[in-house]
């Protein structure tokens, strides 16, 4: 099996929004995505990555890794879903005070650590759970 790699890959020109009231930072797609894939800070892959990509470069993105998503609320997914939850993924949230999203590693997906307190007050909302089917749990 290849392992997938962000050769052959292009962002959308996109201009990182700055949003100085916001806790943490916005590698945070960086972040998910490199843990998920098992890049390590400083390889040609990680340092592929741009600051908060636009929602389509993110679909796209994951077709190119090869990765599943889900919404974890719409009805024809989450059969699909149920059937992935011993897999590592990201959980990607909704930030809707500041129009933002945050996304999270996560070695199990059935057992889904929470976000981080700081970003409850932007009422956060998960949309979208992002799975690597060939892998099991670290």
């Amino acid at each position: 099996m290849t392992v997938p790699t962000m050769r052959g890959f292009t962002w959308s020109v996109r201009e990182a929004p700055g949003h100085p009231g916001l806790p943490g930072n916005l590698w945070c797609v960086r972040d998910a995505f490199c843990a998920l894939m098992a890049w390590d800070e400083g390889t040609d892959d990680w340092d592929a990555f741009i600051e908060a990509p636009a929602r389509e470069d993110m679909d796209r993105l994951t077709e190119h890794l090869g990765l599943v998503w889900f919404d974890p609320d719409y009805g024809p997914h989450q059969r699909a879903l149920a059937a992935s939850l011993d897999h590592p993924g990201i959980s990607c949230y909704g930030l809707h005070r500041v129009r933002l999203s945050h996304c999270m590693y996560q070695p199990h997906v059935r057992y889904l650590r929470p976000l981080p307190v700081e970003y409850w007050a932007f009422d956060p909302e998960l949309f979208r759970i992002v799975i690597e089917t060939r892998q099991t749990p670290r």
